[in-house]
């Protein structure tokens, strides 16, 4: 009873820095609402709670889940993503079932299966659509990117890079266009080294290796949690401000008490763990930057002390002076090349064809105008039809090598107004003008 009485006295210290909720689970379904602009709980099978991260009212609200995923599953087994346009997810931890909260419901969308294959991974969205980045399953870490796509409702492989390393449990954080992450360098089984500081960019579908970060090198123990860029160990927890390159630590108090951390809208949510009468339940703590700060904060570090990694910076400087070179050498060849290519010589037909057009016509000739290149010897009017196209199909040919123009540019054909019988043949403005400044 007084071990009671003395947890109650606590937990009403916290109440005078910020906004508690009790929940019978301790690990309800923690995330935020950016439609609603509000902080969603489901901490029970039939009600989701809404609560104003500014004002700490709460909504309640009915809450119906698809038959084909339990509860208990929903809480264990699935993380939730949501950002700002987007539509709210909840993803199979191992990849897979894809579940979206739709008005009341909370259904399932995939047409895919329990893959069992990401555990631990970098769950995010980009444009709208879940990312799964590493993981673990089937006896491996990965080192790739699934992507699920809402309208075919399935996963697909994103990235599949040997470039960077295969990551388990990785500190993370999606900005824009860009996913950072400090992947662990130690096996399954050992001590959980962040040393790696890999970037991905979502447009380009490319690696960048950013630099190796020494803080974790000094730290003997492996976080309890690692929640997108928290990590959490028994007497301290970290935020990895990948924005602002820098670790804050922060102390626990009272001692391995914090289950997860949160961070939506500028305010910081905790999530503890109670145990009253050997009851196990979870509070949760809102508080504002400047409360929380004061409260927990101990030091903040570099992350990436980036002058250390000159030696990098020099030599991808060195290889592109190279590259430079090599483009320089192959441009000049090619140039010559091009110098010394032979002239293209046209036909007797196209140059006879080519003097008419231009120098006689102006441009502008009729169809009927060819007959008497092709058909001097009068003969019937099918081969005479054959042999203007025979003659055009080889101007076109000769027109294209001479001047680069695409084959459909060379010339245009309209029906004449006079006569709609009667069809007009214009040719390229651009060949006509080279071929008057030479003078044929």
């Amino acid at each position: 009873m007084k071990l009671a009485l003395g947890f109650f006295f606590l937990v009403s210290s916290y109440l005078c820095l910020a906004q508690s909720f009790r929940f019978k689970n301790t690990n309800p379904c923690i995330f935020y609402n950016y439609e609603a602009e509000k902080l969603c709980v489901i901490d029970d099978s039939s009600q989701m709670l809404l609560i104003s991260l500014e004002s700490k009212k709460v909504e309640r609200r009915s809450i119906h889940l698809d038959k084909q995923v339990s509860f208990n599953e929903l809480l264990t087994e699935y993380v939730p993503l949501s950002e700002k346009g987007s539509p709210i997810y909840f993803v199979d931890g191992g990849g897979g079932y894809v579940l979206q909260l739709r008005n009341d419901s909370i259904v399932r969308i995939d047409n895919s299966f329990h893959h069992r294959n990401q555990y631990g991974g970098a769950f995010f969205l980009h444009k709208g659509e879940p990312y799964i980045f590493g993981g673990y399953g089937l006896f491996s870490v990965k080192n790739f990117i699934t992507h699920f796509d809402p309208k075919l409702k399935e996963w697909y492989l994103e990235n599949e890079s040997k470039k960077v390393d295969p990551a388990l449990t990785s500190a993370y954080y999606k900005e824009m266009d860009n996913l950072h992450a400090l992947v662990n360098i130690n096996g399954l089984f050992k001590k959980l080294n962040f040393k790696n500081y890999w970037r991905y960019n979502l447009t380009n579908k490319s690696w960048f290796f950013e630099g190796q970060i020494n803080y974790f090198d000094s730290i003997n123990i492996s976080p309890s949690c690692v929640f997108k860029n928290i990590l959490i160990f028994k007497p301290f927890f970290l935020e990895i401000d990948f924005k602002n390159n820098c670790i804050v630590r922060y102390k626990q108090k009272p001692f391995n008490s914090l289950l997860n951390l949160y961070k939506f809208r500028g305010k910081y949510i905790m999530l503890k763990h109670q145990n009253i009468l050997d009851v196990e339940s979870s509070l949760m703590i809102i508080y504002d930057e400047t409360a929380f700060k004061r409260e927990f904060f101990i030091a903040k570090n570099t992350l990436l002390v980036k002058e250390k990694n000159s030696f990098y910076v020099k030599f991808i400087a060195l290889i592109a002076v190279f590259l430079l070179g090599i483009i320089f050498v192959i441009f000049r060849i090619l140039r010559k090349r091009k110098k010394l290519a032979p002239i293209y010589t046209m036909s007797d037909s196209s140059i006879e064809l080519l003097n008419l057009w231009v120098l006689k016509r102006h441009g502008v000739l009729e169809l009927s105008d060819l007959n008497d290149l092709v058909n001097p010897e009068h003969l019937s009017i099918e081969t005479m039809k054959k042999r203007r196209e025979a003659l055009l199909k080889t101007f076109v040919f000769d027109m294209v090598n001479m001047f680069g123009l695409a084959p459909n540019h060379i010339y245009t054909e309209t029906l004449n107004p006079m006569d709609k019988r009667m069809k007009i043949l214009t040719l390229h403005p651009k060949i006509i003008e080279i071929v008057l400044k030479k003078g044929n």
